[in-house]
């Protein structure tokens, strides 16, 4: 499982990180029995991204118990999912109210307000977030913001500090691909920088499917057409390996399939680069049909 995360990497974010971050906590203790089972059938929903059934579960858990933290938390990120956000941050503004899960209540409506855009805001509760509790993820999430806001002192600064405090292949090819976009913006010694962290993602997880990727564009700007040509079929080989073993829900793939597209192009197979896309482009469609007919 471990090498599929990498290859699958970032479209595991939401399919296992947000499916899981509220699965986990202690039951609490004291509430209502039947506000309780509401709660459970709501996270047996959410897991399942039975988005709505989980909202209409958690409401009626709130009904019974207003003062139920963990049924707004969890409320606040099945609305989070279907593109709610103001919902979402209402839910994680009352959980915060109520005293609970706020490391993980501010950093998740860092998230949702990151989703309106407001950067601002986002920023400050993911600095919350940690000075209540330190976490990578969230530490990138906040450099992430930083960069898009044009603070690339701040973005640099967090990236390091991930890597010293918690050096991961992950931390290397998010910080190498902030050097990529600088020298694609005009800072020509960055590139060197970006080819170093790709090399170092890659020598911690060799089949990280997606800095093979950023290493040959790295490549390509560098002029060395022959390694970025054998990035790029080490990336296909690894994302058509993960199409083919997968077992779970076809849809968790739809990202690794535009990966895949793009693989081919770099490649020069551009009629199995429009293929690729035509057919993911309908299992698009499929999907949110499905999932507009359970709403």
């Amino acid at each position: 499982m471990r090498p599929l995360i990498y290859i699958m990497t970032p479209v595991l974010i939401l399919t296992i990180i947000l499916a899981s971050r509220f699965v986990t906590w202690d039951a609490v203790k004291g509430e209502n029995p039947q506000a309780r089972a509401y709660v459970q059938d709501g996270t047996l929903s959410l897991r399942a991204w039975k988005t709505s059934q989980a909202i209409v579960a958690f409401t009626q858990a709130i009904e019974i118990e207003p003062q139920y933290a963990e049924a707004y938390v969890k409320r606040g990120l099945a609305y989070y999912r279907v593109g709610k956000y103001k919902a979402a941050i209402a839910d994680y503004s009352r959980t915060l109210e109520l005293k609970r899960y706020q490391a993980d209540a501010y950093a998740s409506r860092g998230d949702a307000y990151r989703a309106l855009d407001d950067t601002q805001r986002a920023i400050a509760d993911y600095s919350t977030s940690l000075k209540k509790r330190w976490n990578a993820r969230v530490t990138r999430k906040r450099a992430q913001t930083y960069f898009a806001q044009g603070d690339v002192q701040n973005s640099l600064t967090d990236y390091d500090t991930v890597i010293k405090r918690q050096p991961s292949a992950v931390a290397y090819y998010t910080r190498g691909n902030v050097y990529l976009q600088l020298f694609i913006q005009g800072d020509e010694n960055r590139l060197r920088l970006a080819l170093a962290d790709l090399d170092q993602a890659i020598t911690l997880e060799t089949r990280f499917a997606h800095a093979y990727v950023s290493r040959g564009r790295i490549y390509e700007y560098l002029g060395e057409r022959t390694s970025a040509n054998a990035d790029y079929t080490q990336a296909l080989a690894l994302f058509t390996e993960t199409i083919q073993t997968w077992q779970g829900d076809a849809n968790a793939l739809l990202q690794v399939r535009y990966w895949r597209a793009f693989t081919y192009q770099k490649l020069g197979e551009v009629n199995k680069a429009q293929k690729e896309i035509r057919d993911t482009n309908g299992r698009v469609f499929t999907f949110f049909l499905e999932k507009v007919g359970k709403m």
